[in-house]
């Protein structure tokens, strides 16, 4: 970091302080003997910030992450930003407190007098939810980003649209960069914490209502939800580790003067599996020799190791995909069941 960098850092330290000394700041370094009903978050996070009145009710939440890194979606400015906002609905009249689910698990205690680590929680909760018959497939996916609805949110505004994707649930709704979105599913809206809380929440289809605000007009509206709109990359979570698979075919991606007679262009997914072959993909029917060109009859443009790493944050444990292949000149199409 250069000077002008630190400086600039030192800068925002000492503006986030002067906001921060008008809370009362406590830091939690174990939470097994807290009510997780009250303190519900995203448990593959290695920090959350919890903003409360003194009767326990809840403003808003700051963090989150994604598959880009623990920092991506954080920023001081935006640690700052998010104060300021909840101070302003602090001396309201009427503060908006967020809906508390009661049924989160009652504390994290992982059986006798001990701490788990955070993503333990949520593996536990995983468990108990499979005994109780009650697991459904869109919980790999929680805490879902806005982004999959269209909309990017401002990193150092936690609130404020940074841009609208079209086609999308936010674009059919009609938010444009710039606004302010105020309630998401019944939840005020401060951070991206509170964005993701929000959708943690949300059915897997159907619609759920959004209000925000255009300068001084205050619009509403609703963000359709199609089946499978929480899918994204959870190869970085901690509690998904388990369900992570390995398709175990490997090889050399075949030069360009190999795909010219076969027709395949130079992006496109090619390569020849290896002579050692795994006995996973042994048993599927994959031979030595066979090349490799996609699964589900998708056309990917990526190298053999992209095709691995494609998978792994694509599918999980148990999936069954379909291996699209070239032999001996004949396109052929294999089911394999992934494996960890």
């Amino acid at each position: 970091m250069d000077c002008k960098q630190f400086d600039g850092q030192v800068v925002r330290l000492e503006r986030l302080q002067e906001v921060a000394d008008k809370f009362v700041r406590v830091r939690l370094t174990r939470i097994d003997n807290l009510d997780l009903s009250l303190f519900e978050f995203d448990y593959d996070l290695t920090m959350m910030i919890f903003f409360l009145s003194a009767e326990e009710k809840i403003y808003a939440r700051y963090g989150g992450r994604d598959a880009g890194g623990a920092d991506a979606r954080q920023s001081l400015d935006g640690l700052r930003y998010t104060m300021q906002s909840v101070l302003a609905m602090h001396e309201h009249k009427e503060p908006d407190f967020a809906p508390r689910n009661k049924g989160a698990p009652t504390s994290a205690r992982a059986g006798g007098n001990g701490c788990m680590h955070c993503h333990h929680v949520r593996e536990r909760q995983n468990e108990q939810l499979k005994r109780a018959g009650k697991w459904q497939r869109e919980m790999f996916w929680p805490y879902p980003m806005p982004d999959n609805l269209g909309i990017a949110i401002d990193v150092d505004r936690g609130n404020i649209v940074k841009a609208i994707t079209s086609p999308s649930p936010a674009a059919a709704a009609g938010l444009r960069a710039e606004d302010r979105v105020t309630r998401l599913n019944g939840v005020p809206i401060h951070a991206l914490g509170d964005i993701q809380f929000a959708l943690h929440h949300a059915p897997k289809n159907g619609a759920i209502d959004i209000t925000w605000r255009r300068g001084a007009e205050s619009l509403a509206g609703k963000l359709a939800l199609e089946e499978g709109w929480r899918k994204s990359d959870v190869s970085w979570r901690p509690s998904i580790q388990w369900f992570i698979p390995n398709i175990r075919i490997s090889g050399a991606d075949l030069t360009p003067e190999e795909r010219k007679p076969l027709g395949l262009t130079e992006k496109q997914l090619a390569f020849r599996q290896r002579d050692a072959i795994s006995m996973q993909a042994r048993n599927a029917g994959i031979r030595p020799g066979d090349i490799i060109l996609g699964v589900d009859d998708k056309m990917l443009e990526l190298d053999m190791f992209g095709f691995q790493h494609y998978i792994q944050r694509n599918y999980f444990e148990d999936d069954r995909v379909i291996v699209n292949l070239l032999r001996d000149g004949t396109r052929m199409k294999i089911p394999v069941t992934l494996l960890r």
